[in-house]
């Protein structure tokens, strides 16, 4: 069973370096490694043509814009590998990681996408030993979406509805399309891109599999500038906002979209904050946070339009 790593980098060579020894060092070489350097960025395609002696099955191709899912798009544009891996390029691999990848697959004909825990790397407790959560990649009947890929899950493997893009990997047949929804482009390292593709592969009727024994490391390295997922006030969030709710309308049911929009109006997330608590919010940002939820809704209601319109025409090709 072939295996193609994609790897999308911008500006963190020494991370980048530190991914590339250790996929060196796995016990069962990739075939393809495909690696895609964002614009501008001569460092990091300088590690690469240094370490291109390493492996020959190396193909760079660089980036002509800074955005994640553009880069991730050239690269899904040239693997040709039966099982294709998304890695993000500040992590380490465990040399038995692509054994048990090939395994899964071997072991499971209707297993779609494979992915498992990104052991965080910080030196805070808090976020190295958290503790095993009981929802981890899943929607629940509201419309909110639980993550804790970097905790570990309570019963593992599990099925759930998406493994985090750091430690993704997919059959190709499950996704036949290979490009993530073009819809979903932006600048900077966007979010959704690993829900496009789970919940595409979950329509046509396979399995997404979280396990804990599938795990990298994480040594997760701070966004540069503006990209900073944690800022309420960020120029990139309504295009995280417009992702969010365009991969709702594109793949969640009527009464889950309904749930959702309501939920981020009143309550929203704490990087997304609604009505209620934006006002919990006053004393850290001001009187300016109150404003936010009748902005972001805008974004919302613009995704959740345009996801559902992106469904009606698939339905319509079918």
């Amino acid at each position: 069973m072939s295996l193609s790593i994609i790897v999308p980098t911008y500006k963190r060579p020494k991370d980048l370096l530190r991914l590339l020894n250790s996929i060196a060092n796995l016990t069962v070489q990739p075939d393809e490694l495909v690696i895609i350097v964002g614009p501008k960025d001569e460092e990091s395609l300088s590690v690469c043509k240094n370490w291109i002696s390493n492996f020959t099955k190396l193909t760079i191709l660089m980036a002509q814009k800074g955005s994640l899912i553009h880069a991730l798009n050239m690269g899904l544009g040239v693997a040709s590998k039966e099982i294709i891996c998304l890695l993000d390029d500040d992590v380490e691999l465990p040399a038995d990681w692509s054994i048990k990848i090939i395994n899964a697959y071997k072991n499971n004909s209707k297993l779609g996408a494979y992915g498992g825990r990104d052991h965080l790397q910080t030196g805070e407790d808090r976020l190295d030993n958290p503790p095993a959560a009981k929802i981890v990649g899943t929607y629940t009947w509201d419309g909110r979406l639980f993550g804790n890929h970097h905790c570990g899950a309570e019963k593992s493997p599990m099925f759930v509805d998406l493994i985090k893009g750091a430690n993704l990997s997919f059959r190709r047949i499950a996704f036949p399309i290979m490009k993530i929804d073009s819809n979903l482009e932006g600048l900077g390292a966007e979010i959704c891109s690993e829900i496009d593709i789970c919940l595409t592969i979950k329509k046509a009727g396979y399995q997404v599999v979280y396990d804990n024994d599938n795990y990298i490391l994480h040594f997760a390295a701070p966004r540069l500038g503006d990209d900073n997922r944690h800022d309420l006030f960020s120029s990139k969030m309504p295009g995280r906002i417009f992702n969010e709710s365009f991969t709702t309308g594109k793949f969640r049911s009527k009464f889950e979209i309904i749930m959702f929009f309501f939920r981020s109006l009143l309550i929203g997330t704490h990087i997304r904050p609604g009505i209620i608590r934006s006002v919990f919010l006053i004393k850290k940002h001001g009187l300016k946070v109150l404003k936010l939820p009748f902005v972001n809704i805008v974004f919302v209601l613009n995704g959740i339009k345009k996801g559902m319109q992106i469904r009606k025409e698939m339905s319509m090709l079918k």
